[in-house]
């Protein structure tokens, strides 16, 4: 894994079967770009590659819209930040454990 993006296999997200009995038609994954840089904290910016994954890559901006410089340090601890906001992201409904690269 890349300590500079998480990139994010969306074909590979499993959800739980309490999630994907309520899930309506059309939300399953994969889902927009669009989307994604909506649902993102502000500290992470989300692209796509040419292969149609999503890549988290951290923004250096903070909630109040401060901009800070992305050191090599900064950047690993970022991305250790989006690691983690993943796997607890929709109450560990979602598992993103096969999907990230």
């Amino acid at each position: 894994m890349s300590t500079d993006r998480i990139v994010i296999d969306q074909a590979k997200i499993r959800i739980s079967d309490e999630i994907a009995a309520r899930i309506k038609p059309g939300s399953e994954f994969p889902r927009s770009l669009a989307w994604w840089q909506r649902i993102v904290p502000c500290w992470l910016t989300a692209t796509e590659d040419e292969g149609g994954h999503i890549v988290l890559t951290p923004s250096g901006r903070d909630a109040a819209g401060s901009v800070y410089e992305l050191t090599p340090v900064i950047t690993r601890r970022e991305i250790r930040y989006g690691l983690d906001w993943l796997t607890r992201w929709n109450g560990n409904n979602v598992d993103f454990t096969d999907a990230l690269s």
